[in-house]
């Protein structure tokens, strides 16, 4: 048995939304680590890895336990652990790790792991062994989760992980222009299922020698975060037990590969692997198929997301956001050009890899969040579609659209026959975890093999797969919705007031010469005239229209009232009504309307009378996003809706 499986190319983030990786250059020798991609941000967005430039960065490890729960293991407080972030070279958008005097990262999670210890790349001890043994074998990548801590810093979670072998230059193999001898070969290791099987083992190891029996408590009380990591430490560990192991099973163990498996042949395989009784999924007492909806800045997609924090682990929400050319091939899937790689032999033996352009089925994010539903019955998913309505859903969803009808259960009332071609790759890709690596009762395995091969056959969503939305209507390139589609879903308004308590202690400088004002006293003031003027309500400005991290700067809210909601007025909410908007006599310019608020602060507006002088509250952007409400939403262009 092998925690281990080999695939085609170390990239296995590539095609994905939140792409953000950790890779090495491959002649660096692992001596430099480079990030790139993009990353879910807090407000649900994505934010790419040049945003990170100038903070510190550390490790952690996160699984899911055989009970369901979420373990979270911090890989290294210390200086040594904490790497600072810069970027690659000048006007790079690429950013990497400054590792002077630090512990390489890629050494960081093969020692948590009990793996045997790695080389640089490139540089294996044999060719001639295999590259999945003590000095032969590196970590290539690893695609990251980031999430951006209190302090300042942000903590790097791993989520896949591809580690390399087979090349090597030093010592014998070293060739005159430096490349290295051999083939590359790229595995991809099952961690979770690793992490859980030593877990296991330390609870179930009375059977081995007390030294060794002590090296498995130890790393399982690392995992469960009861003894702090030392990465120096724990590849000691390992080295100690690789030897003890050896010596108990000389005939099954050589004493320079992976020890898990020899340990897990003594301990007996937990029974959790079987999978013999697939558990019902956690209730999520929210509707299957919801959108919420409401005017600009009410914090429609920051609801959603806490939501999905709240309900969902983070692996396995998806985030799609529509717009005006978002179609049916992007969204369930379709055939395209892809990238394959394979390896070439020049004439004088040199052996190299290429790419090479194919094309085949890709599917789009829903049917990646159905084939994980489908495959994972007692695990929830959900598939979060931002700005619905900017695409026009029907088309976008096409037949799909039919699957939206659930039954009391969240089953699709009624299935559709899966297109030929997706046909095919569902065949393919459905079936793939039912095999023994992952399921070792024979009856079991066989009853998962058929299901999923039957389920190939056609679509029908599961009650384990969830879709969440938002629509801002008051969007002026948005689609209308039709009937047919809308009463297939949930609706849930977020009022035009929601959350203003949370933004009621921020003052904001109006007129010259200035006075300080309440903010939320303005925006309410304002939504009256647009009232007044006969403008709609999904038209008016939410508390949140402006994010907090703006309403605390007083000396740039000027501008950036000016940017955002003169602009939205003008060009949009009241471009029909601007007499009845604004006071400005005549045929107002936007240039106009600007030196107005300049000048006259509030009554820009008509009708509009003087607010009082207020002074702002001690309030801050960590209180209100730990008051769970709306306001430490990042605020979007305008143009995109302000959600």
């Amino acid at each position: 048995m092998s925690y281990f499986k080999q695939t085609e190319d170390y990239r296995t983030y590539q095609g994905e939304e939140c792409d953000f990786h950790l890779d090495y250059n491959a002649n660096s020798g692992g001596g430099q680590a480079f990030l790139g991609g993009a990353f879910a941000g807090k407000d649900g967005g994505r934010a790419s890895a040049s945003t990170l430039g100038g903070l510190t960065a550390t490790f952690a490890l996160r699984f899911h336990r055989a009970d369901g729960s979420v373990c979270k293991v911090d890989l290294g407080t210390q200086e040594s652990y904490r790497y600072p972030v810069s970027p690659r070279g000048a006007g790079s958008q690429q950013m990497k790790l400054s590792l002077g005097g630090k512990v390489r990262p890629s050494l960081l999670l093969p020692a948590v792991m009990m793996l045997p210890e790695t080389t640089t790349i490139n540089m294996a001890d044999s060719l001639e062994l295999s590259p999945l043994t003590r000095g032969n074998y590196w970590l290539r990548s690893m695609w990251l989760d980031c999430e951006l801590e209190d302090d300042g810093s942000a903590c790097f979670i791993p989520k896949d992980y591809v580690f390399s072998g087979g090349l090597s230059k030093q010592g014998k193999y070293a060739t005159e222009d430096g490349k290295p001898t051999g083939e590359a070969m790229f595995f991809t290791l099952d961690f979770e299922r690793r992490v859980n099987d030593i877990l296991y083992a330390a609870d179930h190891c009375s059977a081995l020698p007390k030294a060794a029996a002590d090296v498995l408590r130890h790393f399982g009380a690392v995992l469960l975060g009861v003894v702090p990591f030392d990465c120096e430490d724990c590849y000691k560990r390992t080295a100690e037990l690789m030897s003890l192991i050896a010596h108990e099973c000389p005939t099954t163990y050589s004493g320079i590969g992976d020890p898990l498996p020899a340990v897990m042949d003594i301990v007996g395989r937990p029974t959790f692997l079987d999978h013999s009784v697939v558990s019902a999924p956690s209730s999520v007492p929210e509707p299957r198929n919801l959108i919420f909806f409401g005017a600009p800045g009410t914090g429609k997609s920051y609801r959603l997301a806490r939501q999905a924090e709240k309900y969902f682990d983070k692996r396995n929400v998806r985030r799609v956001t529509f717009h005006p050319d978002y179609t049916y091939a992007q969204f369930v899937g379709c055939y395209k050009p892809v990238t394959t790689m394979r390896t070439v032999t020049d004439e004088d033996g040199t052996e190299s890899t290429q790419s090479e352009i194919s094309y085949g089925f890709v599917p789009g994010p829903f049917l990646e969040t159905y084939i994980a539903a489908v495959q994972n019955p007692g695990t929830n998913y959900l598939l979060v579609v931002e700005e619905i309505n900017r695409a026009n859903p029907a088309a976008a969803f096409g037949d799909v659209f039919q699957l939206l009808d659930r039954d009391s259960d969240g089953r699709s009332e009624y299935e559709i026959a899966a297109p030929r071609e997706m046909r095919e790759y569902l065949r393919v890709f459905l079936p793939e975890y039912a095999t023994t690596a992952y399921i070792q009762d024979p009856e079991r395995l066989l009853s998962e093999q058929l299901r999923l091969r039957d389920e190939a056959e056609r679509l029908s969503l599961p009650p384990n797969m969830f879709i969440w939305a938002t629509m801002n209507s008051a969007d002026q390139g948005v689609f209308p919705m039709d009937t047919a589609f809308k009463r297939r879903w949930d609706f849930r308004y977020m009022g035009i007031d929601k959350g203003s308590d949370k933004i009621a202690g921020y003052a904001v400088p109006v007129g010259t010469p200035a006075r300080m004002v309440s903010w939320d006293a303005l925006r309410r003031g304002i939504n009256q005239v647009l009232l007044n003027a006969g403008v709609n309500e999904d038209k008016l400005l939410g508390p949140f229209f402006i994010s907090p991290a703006r309403l605390a700067d007083p000396d740039g809210f000027t501008q950036v009232f000016k940017d955002k909601v003169l602009l939205y007025l003008f060009e949009d909410a009241a471009k029909t009504k601007a007499s009845k908007v604004f006071s400005h006599e005549g045929r107002a310019t936007y240039s106009d309307v600007c030196e107005d608020f300049e000048s006259f602060g509030e009554l820009a507006f008509r009708g509009m009378r003087e607010l009082p002088s207020f002074s702002p509250a001690n309030v801050s952007d960590t209180e209100l996003l730990e008051s769970g409400e709306v306001a430490g939403a990042a605020e979007e262009p305008v143009a995109d809706g302000a959600e």
